[in-house]
C-alpha cells in the first residue's frame, strides 16, 4: 500500500458523480493499490485482502466496480505475460510522486513504463521519454533516474508550436512559454505551491486543446485565484534582467554562462512587460 492524494476537484467531478458510490470508494483504493506507474494485478481478491480486509463479502462488488471503471474509461484491464493486469491512465498526472519506486508490471501497449501515453512523433506533440533503455526491454527498472534525465532534456526542448496551433495542456508544460510563465508566477508568486496548482489545473483542463496563448493567459489567471484563496499576497515587484535567475532559468543557463546577449535582454524584456500587464 502507498501514500496517494485526493484532488478537492475529485468530488465535484462530473464522470466520478456518474459513479456508484461503492465504485468512487474502489477506485480510491485503487491509487494505493497500483505501483507508482499505475500498474497492479487485476485481482478482487488481491485487492480486497490490501485495502478492505475487514469486508469479507464485497468481492462481487469490487469486480461490479473494475467493470463499471472499465467501461467509464477510469481503468484498462489487460493481459500480459499470462498475468491479468489493470492500470489507471493519467495516473502521473494525478499523483505527485517524487521518487518512483521500481515497479514490476508493464502498462498496456501505447503506455510507456512510467505510465505517461506515448505520443506519435508525427502527431505534432512533444514525444514523452521512456524509462527504457536497450537492456531492460523485458524487465522494469527504478524511473528515478530516468526522470532526472527527462527533466533536462525538457529544459533543452525549445518551443515547436505556433501561436496558434491548439495543443493540450500536458504538450504546454512540455513548451518554453510555460517555463517562461512559471518564471513570472514564482517571481509574483514565491509562496505558491506550484506543484498542486499544476495538478489541479491539469485535472480541470485535461482533454482541452488550446492555443499557446489561450493556455498561458488560463494558467496564469489559475495561479493568481489559488494564491488570492490561499491568502498569498503578491511578492514585491521583481525587476528581470539578463542575469536574473528567471531568465536563466528559462534559457538554462546558470551565472557563469550568462551574457547579455540579444535572447536574453529580449526574454527580461518580455518578463518585465507581462509583469505590468498584469
Amino acid at each position: 500500500m502507498r501514500i496517494r492524494t485526493i484532488r478537492p476537484e475529485f468530488y465535484s467531478s462530473e464522470s466520478v458523480g456518474s459513479m456508484t458510490w461503492k465504485t468512487r470508494l474502489v477506485f480510491i483504493n485503487l491509487w494505493s493499490y497500483v505501483e507508482d506507474n499505475g500498474v497492479q494485478l487485476d485481482n478482487p481478491r488481491l485487492f480486497r485482502g490490501q485495502c478492505m480486509p475487514y469486508d469479507d463479502s464485497v468481492l462481487d462488488a469490487i469486480e461490479d466496480a473494475f467493470a463499471e471503471l472499465e467501461q467509464c474509461g477510469s481503468i484498462i484491464r489487460y493481459e500480459r505475460d499470462g498475468k491479468r493486469l489493470l492500470f489507471i491512465p493519467g495516473f502521473e498526472k494525478w499523483q505527485n510522486i517524487q521518487r518512483p519506486g521500481t515497479c514490476h508490471y508493464l502498462p498496456p501497449d501505447g503506455w510507456d513504463k512510467r505510465g505517461h501515453k506515448v505520443i506519435p512523433e508525427d502527431s505534432g506533440q512533444l514525444q514523452e521519454h521512456s524509462c527504457e533503455s536497450p537492456e531492460d526491454s523485458g524487465q522494469l527498472h527504478d524511473c528515478s533516474s530516468s526522470r532526472s534525465s527527462s527533466k533536462s532534456r525538457k529544459k533543452e526542448e525549445e518551443n515547436k508550436f505556433s501561436s496558434s496551433k491548439e495543443i493540450t495542456a500536458e504538450a504546454f508544460h512540455d513548451s518554453t512559454d510555460y517555463t517562461t510563465a512559471m518564471s513570472a508566477i514564482k517571481a509574483e508568486y514565491a509562496n505558491l505551491a506550484v506543484t498542486d496548482a499544476w495538478n489541479a489545473f491539469l485535472s480541470r483542463h485535461y482533454s482541452e486543446n488550446r492555443t499557446i496563448a489561450d493556455w498561458t493567459r488560463l494558467w496564469k489567471g489559475w495561479c493568481q485565484r489559488r494564491a488570492n484563496m490561499s491568502g498569498i499576497p503578491p511578492s514585491k515587484r521583481h525587476v528581470h534582467t539578463w542575469q536574473c535567475e528567471h531568465v536563466l532559468q528559462a534559457l538554462g543557463r546558470d551565472k557563469e554562462t550568462a551574457t547579455p546577449d540579444q535572447q536574453a535582454c529580449q526574454l527580461a524584456e518580455r518578463l518585465n512587460k507581462e509583469q505590468n500587464t498584469q
